[in-house]
């Protein structure tokens, strides 16, 4: 490389950059570009950068590149200038613009910002859809250098145009495009994303571009990182959604007078709620970052918000159908946002670090006053309560807590069980969820069962089994469970033996006809659970009103759920084999009962294998368990040969003899 004396950069005519831009005429871009001959410009400009960059020649150098960003606009234009040797003479400028910057040189600063922001325009425009571009400014360093004016401060003290010319240039580079993008994370380009979302109108018309590159970026699994290491980026994520949030609701929604601010900071609050809220699914770490009382009211703010804005047809979100959702998960909402909303909340309020917010009497208060149940069956307080349900389930894991809960606030418990999911009618069945889960957590600690009881909880979980959707469904079946296993067990017992169509019987129904494990399994075990009451009562006080629901008991099958249980879910659930055996051995010692005739069925092979196999590879076969058997013999609908049989119940419990050593 060839450099000039300083003498000569000052004295010298007009530069080749100069005689470029005077080159150009008003024909169209690609036209214009090809009669000005670009090639011999840009190697000047490589083998003299110091000339391009010297005070003479530095306005006409910055542009040229403003000229060839406005050209790379075009598609066509991009093409031609891929195949020169823009992308390396863009990289050099721009790493010794970036440099003489940083270095706090206040000679000819303005000039040099000016040169800066064309640029990176030039980087943003290049790059547009054109990984060739991409991968060429990598090379020479160009995404280097953007993260390290994106780092800077003159970033923050001009968003406008700096902050424009840079976080674009960001996103149209790391756009689907990995190594870009690492490139950009490795340099520490996160950070600044985050401190870009400050109050004020200029740093607000950067949003949306700074919202989308941060998008961009965090679908790289080396964000998660970032965000584990700098703990100060989620909580400002946060604050940004919530300050935009109060601001939104000042600006009102009158949007008349054609002032698009709420517009642009709606639209870049979505993009930010999203970002915030897949960086929460993906890190416990970053989840733990926002658990303070602060913060967690700020996600309520957050959720207030969305509620309270209209549902646009086309922002409405797919629900899922009901039996296609876990029972511990959230159930969505018709808002999505609201939805994601819901989501950070119910994450950040389920790790461990947060059970310390139980105590917090400002956060207690807002979740209280969002499950008061005199607005129920209004959609919005039906999804805060919703909302307040599944936080204060999270944060009531303890039996302290869950005491706590029952003890001090009876009115919140009684509105829990009658009317957040007791009253089907009038609450939707998204809090209805949401209330049987807390309710089920409440009902673990022993001191809260006979309480939640008395409070009529076993008849409202029994009636509400019956429901069809799934996650309500497991809930009660869990709070029942819980109940029949407390001082509580008589009036469960008798609230699922009640009425000649009993609940106990829609659930062996339920539990013979699905393959879901929430529903098979655990349901299994509350029918092992009642069997154990009621055929080995040990409470003396109830023991003989246990013993009266016998009869009532033997009228159902209750060993063909079990005997299933153990074949087709044994190995993966020892501790649900044992409570089956366990059951399986009650009954069977039962007097006067048709359990033991019932049991000797199934130790045929041909009345137990198809029990062996899951109803959704049946394909159009009858099940054993598909009748209820009294008799000696097992109906001959009942009986399935295949010619690939499995282990039969009795080859299955010699090998647990076997196991034992007996």
């Amino acid at each position: 490389m060839v450099h000039s004396t300083k003498a000569q950069r000052e004295t010298a005519g007009p530069s080749p950059a100069a005689q470029w831009l005077a080159a150009l005429d008003s024909r169209p871009a690609a036209a214009s570009l090809a009669a000005a001959q670009l090639a011999p410009m840009l190697t000047h400009m490589l083998e003299h950068p110091d000339q391009a960059l010297a005070s003479a020649h530095i306005v006409a150098t910055a542009k040229t590149f403003k000229a060839l960003a406005d050209m790379g606009r075009d598609a066509a234009v991009r093409a031609q200038l891929a195949a020169t040797d823009l992308a390396r003479a863009t990289s050099t400028l721009l790493r010794q613009t970036e440099a003489d910057l940083s270095n706090n040189s206040s000679s000819g600063r303005a000039e040099r910002v000016f040169l800066l922001v064309q640029l990176l325009r030039c980087v943003c425009n290049q790059s547009a859809d054109h990984d060739g571009a991409r991968a060429a400014l990598l090379e020479h360093g160009a995404v280097a250098a953007v993260a390290r004016v994106l780092c800077s401060d003159d970033v923050a003290r001009q968003p406008l145009p700096l902050g424009q010319a840079a976080f674009g240039a960001a996103l149209n580079v790391a756009l689907d495009h990995a190594d870009c993008a690492d490139a950009l994370l490795a340099a520490g380009a996160l950070p600044p994303h985050v401190r870009a979302l400050q109050p004020g109108s200029d740093a607000l018309a950067i949003w949306p571009l700074v919202c989308s590159s941060l998008d961009n970026l965090c679908e790289r699994e080396a964000s998660v990182a970032q965000l584990e290491q700098d703990v100060a980026c989620a909580p400002a994520m946060l604050q940004a959604l919530a300050a935009n949030a109060r601001a939104l609701a000042e600006l009102g929604d009158d949007e008349s007078d054609g002032d698009d601010e709420p517009q642009v900071r709606r639209g870049a609050m979505r993009t930010l709620l999203w970002v915030l809220c897949e960086a929460l699914e993906k890190s416990a770490v970053v989840r733990q970052q926002l658990c303070e009382s602060a913060h967690v009211l700020l996600l309520l703010d957050v959720l207030d918000h969305y509620l309270a804005q209209p549902v646009e047809p086309a922002e409405t979100a797919e629900l899922a159908a009901p039996d296609a959702q876990p029972p511990n998960r959230p159930m969505p909402q018709q808002n999505r946002y609201a939805d994601a909303a819901a989501q950070m909340l119910v994450g950040v309020s389920g790790e461990d670090a947060a059970l310390a917010l139980f105590d917090d009497a400002a956060l207690t208060a807002r979740l209280l006053a969002m499950l008061a149940p005199e607005r129920a069956g209004d959609r919005t307080h039906d999804a805060r309560a919703a909302a307040a349900a599944l936080c204060l389930g999270n944060l009531a894991r303890t039996d302290a807590h869950c005491e706590h809960v029952v003890r001090a606030h009876p009115q919140l418990a009684q509105a829990l069980v009658g009317v957040w999911l007791g009253d089907a009618q009038t609450v939707d069945v998204r809090t209805r969820h949401a209330a049987s889960g807390l309710l089920k957590n409440l009902c673990v600690a022993a001191a809260n069962k006979q309480r939640l009881a008395d409070m009529g909880l076993a008849a409202v979980a029994a009636r509400c089994m019956r429901t069809a959707v799934v996650p309500v469904q497991a809930n009660c079946i869990g709070i029942l469970r819980h109940l029949v296993n407390g001082a509580s067990a008589l009036q469960t017992a008798q609230a699922l033996l009640a009425g000649d169509a009993c609940a106990l019987a829609e659930l062996l129904d339920a539990v013979r006809s699905t393959d879901i494990d929430g529903i098979r399994c655990e349901g299994t075990r509350l029918v092992a659970a009642v069997a154990k009451k009621a055929f080995l009562p040990r409470a003396a006080a109830d023991a003989d009103a246990l013993r009266a629901l016998q009869p009532r008991l033997a009228e159902l099958d209750l060993v063909t759920p079990l005997v299933r249980l153990i074949m087709l879910d044994g190995q993966r659930h020892p501790l649900l084999q044992q409570e089956s055996l366990v059951a399986l051995t009650v009954l069977a010692s039962a007097p006067a009962a048709p359990f033991a005739a019932r049991l000797v069925c199934l130790l045929v092979p041909a009345n137990s294998v198809p029990l062996a196999t899951p109803l959704a590879a049946a394909e159009g076969t009858v099940a054993a368990e598909g009748a209820v058997a009294t008799e000696d013999t097992v109906a001959a609908e009942d009986i399935v040969a295949t010619e690939d049989t499995a282990a039969g119940f009795d080859e299955l419990l010699a090998r647990l003899l076997r196991q034992e050593g007996a």
